[in-house]
């Protein structure tokens, strides 16, 4: 039987609901837990030390590996076509896109090759990676989204700091810095069809079932403050 044009209506409405909340609830957040990390202010105000940086980007490295694994455990568990698509992308811009330009934006930052292939990953990037991958391994994708959406998402607005700073006080070529990427068609794209995701898996949903996959939004923020500060 076709919907009706009320129940339509409704179904949108839950959907633009949680995503309404869910926005206003990441910058209260973020700029309380995540956006006054020691290592962004300094930075954003280029006294950071570029050996940190390079420490960061070493780490970015291991992460990047990390959330391609757990990307493509969540392509895999995905029920439907347009959600295997979705992460499928994700995984696809991970590999093609993002960690090609972490290992070129190294060179500038006097990372070497062999350091690369004699580091390791930190506690905070094995946290974290972890919690991503048990996350897509056992969780429905509505929480996955929720779980990917603090670094997904902060990035587009770290950005906008981060990227005028690396060119002016560590003279960054705009071709190196990976920040310019979110402005690209593919991410925007992306990001859209990741947020249908999180609205669909959210429309009527129990308060409790919201609730725990805000959990995943919360330990996720805090995983990603970690990840900055690991490298202070």
């Amino acid at each position: 039987m076709q919907k009706s044009a009320k129940a339509i209506r409704d179904k949108k409405r839950s959907e633009e609901g949680f995503l309404i909340k869910l926005e206003r609830l990441s910058r209260e957040v973020w700029q309380k837990e995540l956006f006054n990390s020691p290592f962004l202010l300094d930075l954003i105000d280029g006294r950071l030390p570029r050996q940190k940086y390079g420490q960061y980007l070493i780490q970015d490295y291991h992460y990047l590996r990390g959330l391609a694994r757990a990307m493509a455990m969540a392509t895999a568990r995905a029920q439907d076509l347009f959600t295997i698509k979705v992460f499928y992308t994700h995984l696809k811009i991970t590999l093609d896109f993002e960690y090609p330009r972490v290992r070129k934006m190294m060179t500038r930052f006097g990372v070497k090759e062999t350091t690369i292939e004699n580091s390791a990953p930190k506690h905070g990037t094995i946290g974290y990676t972890n919690f991503l991958f048990d996350t897509c391994s056992t969780c429905s994708s509505a929480e996955v989204v929720a779980a990917i959406y603090p670094c997904n998402f902060s990035y587009r607005e770290l950005g906008k700091k981060i990227r005028p700073a690396l060119k002016k006080y560590y003279k960054i070529p705009e071709a190196y810095i990976s920040f310019n990427l979110f402005q690209r068609r593919v991410f925007t794209e992306s990001s859209a069809n990741t947020l249908k995701i999180l609205a669909q898996g959210t429309v009527h949903v129990s308060k409790d079932r919201e609730k725990k996959i805000l959990e995943k939004f919360y330990e996720a923020t805090k995983f990603e403050r970690r990840f900055w500060d690991q490298n202070y």
